[in-house]
């Protein structure tokens, strides 16, 4: 697709870290699914990749974790 932030690239799959804040949680999970522009670099993580990456942070949020740093796995 064309990239909607530079409208000059052309996304190509790759992956991209996620940084998600809630509260006092902080939670990076890496290497998660995603399509790159090639020119500007911008980051479009793919609807069901970001919703188990919540449903991830959520889980952890409700056991009182702070801090996490974890690697993507498809649900």
């Amino acid at each position: 697709m064309k990239c909607p932030v530079c409208r000059n690239g052309e996304t190509r799959p790759g992956t991209a870290t996620l940084t998600l804040e809630r509260g006092p949680l902080t939670m990076v999970v890496r290497h998660v699914p995603a399509q790159i522009c090639d020119n500007c670099g911008e980051e479009y993580i793919d609807e069901e990749a970001a919703r188990q990456a919540l449903e991830q942070a959520e889980a952890a949020a409700r056991q009182g974790v702070t801090v996490e740093v974890r690697e993507f796995a498809a649900a």
